[in-house]
């Protein structure tokens, strides 16, 4: 705790306005609206901080990590590269990979509708078979996490080695194009409310 904090003093605005365009250019690089790039640096904080002060869930730092300030701000791209990535890939299944739709519900929001809910369970039931499938017995409880929190989660969980997380990831870029047909979700009317 006393590195984060030590490392988290020395984060100036200057950093702060550098981590959010490098999370506008991410967005901007992925086809989704740059203007989200202050709030993805601020969940990125929020889950460090989260991470640290808790044990219910969050990100957590190695030592390494928190060695100096340029650790530290390498390691909050990490982060805000895997939420810009978990962001636009979920609305992307919304979507059928079409096009960005700001009328779904931000990344762990809980007012998905029950459309986008139905969705992600048939996603679910195609892809965790094929996952289990094709992977090594390694990746089998990574695997079992993810599926546990899939509709309420844009994260998976590392039960195992945080390497585990990279590499079911990859598995499932390369499973999704065998699935067939992800429909698309078109909400008829905007869902504004966040919970």
């Amino acid at each position: 705790m006393a590195f984060f904090e030590a490392r988290l003093g020395e984060i100036t605005e200057s950093d702060r306005a550098n981590l959010t365009r490098f999370a506008e250019r991410r967005l901007a690089a992925a086809g989704a609206p740059p203007s989200c790039g202050e709030d993805i640096t601020q969940r990125a904080f929020h889950a460090v901080l989260i991470g640290v002060e808790t044990d219910e869930g969050g990100r957590k730092p190695r030592l390494v990590d928190l060695s100096n300030k340029p650790a530290f701000l390498n390691y909050m791209r990490g982060i805000i590269s895997s939420l810009v990535y978990a962001m636009t890939h979920k609305r992307m299944f919304h979507r059928g990979h079409n096009e960005w739709d700001d009328n779904i519900a931000a990344p762990n929001s809980d007012s998905h509708s029950p459309a986008n809910q139905a969705a992600l369970r048939e996603l679910a039931d195609k892809l965790f078979p094929q996952l289990r499938l094709n992977a090594p017995g390694r990746l089998l409880p990574t695997i079992a996490a993810w599926e546990s929190v899939f509709l309420e989660s844009d994260r998976i969980p590392a039960p195992g080695h945080r390497k585990y997380v990279r590499e079911v990831r990859e598995l499932a870029q390369k499973v999704l194009p065998e699935l067939g047909d992800l429909r698309p979700i078109k909400n008829k009317k905007p869902n504004t409310e966040r919970h």
